[in-house]
């Protein structure tokens, strides 16, 4: 007698399930170093390749919190019309491939000035979108999945009054692959990190769409447990409660600034 569609999805389930760990966000174990391997398309560029290799292994704790890689590749790319050329898009700092590892642009050849702070500031959030990117096997994920990684694992945090303003908007802003706002990521992966078991069910999500990509919605209620609908009912009451904490902080009205003399 073969095994039925709920069986299967229970197995696959516990094959993707992490080991039990700390539910925490901020919180994680020292990974052993990995090796980064950094290449350019450029000679000009070689000069740079030290440089990015130390910024990378400096901050790769903070993308080891999502899972601990052993091997990061780094591609420079020489000017802004080859980034556009790979990535498909303008003006971007970086991107990921999951062939070629990170792609990030030669800071000799940014338009503006490549400060130390802006340089870990991209290099932070390619590691984050490149863990992500390997644990889901390359597989593309919803853009609140992955800018709410980033946002939240570089601790770009979003004024709580934001939390308001997402929980009034249009229903299922999870089922959504394409995202108009960055908070929307920001705060679904706070709620699923913070009341939804920690970063332990997010990998395991990350690994499901890495063998059924077709089928995120799926994926997602699989892992919590409960419809699409029901975690996004709990997640907009879960944001008006950070909305509230974050009035009673501040000692403000609303998610807007109101005039008091009309």
């Amino acid at each position: 007698m073969r095994p039925g569609p709920a069986l299967l999805l229970a197995a696959l389930l516990l094959a993707v399930r992490p080991a039990p760990g700390h539910s925490q966000l901020w919180i994680s174990e020292a990974a052993a170093p990995a090796r980064i391997e950094v290449s350019y398309t450029e000679p000009s560029d070689a000069g740079q390749a030290e440089r990015l290799r130390d910024l990378a292994a400096r901050l790769k704790p903070v993308a080891d919190q999502l899972e601990p890689l052993d091997l990061v590749e780094i591609v420079i790319v020489h000017s802004p019309a080859e980034m556009s050329r790979r990535l498909g898009a303008e003006d971007a700092l970086s991107g990921v491939s999951y062939l070629h590892g990170i792609l990030f642009l030669s800071p000799v050849s940014w338009q503006r000035n490549p400060t130390q702070e802006a340089l870990e500031h991209e290099m932070e959030g390619a590691l984050v979108r490149y863990t992500a990117s390997r644990l889901a096997g390359g597989q593309r994920l919803p853009d609140w999945l992955e800018q709410g990684l980033v946002s939240a694992l570089t601790r770009q945090p979003f004024a709580p009054a934001t939390a308001e303003l997402i929980a009034a908007r249009g229903p299922l802003l999870l089922s959504r692959f394409e995202a108009d706002d960055a908070a929307v990521g920001y705060w679904a992966v706070r709620y699923l990190v913070e009341a939804r078991g920690g970063l332990g069910p997010v990998r395991q999500l990350l690994r499901l769409v890495a063998q059924r990509p077709d089928t995120f919605v799926e994926n997602l209620q699989l892992v919590y447990g409960v419809s699409a609908g029901e975690l996004e009912r709990a997640w907009r009451q879960w944001l008006l409660e950070q909305a509230e904490a974050g009035r009673r902080e501040r000692g403000g009205e609303g998610p807007l600034i109101r005039d008091r003399n009309p």
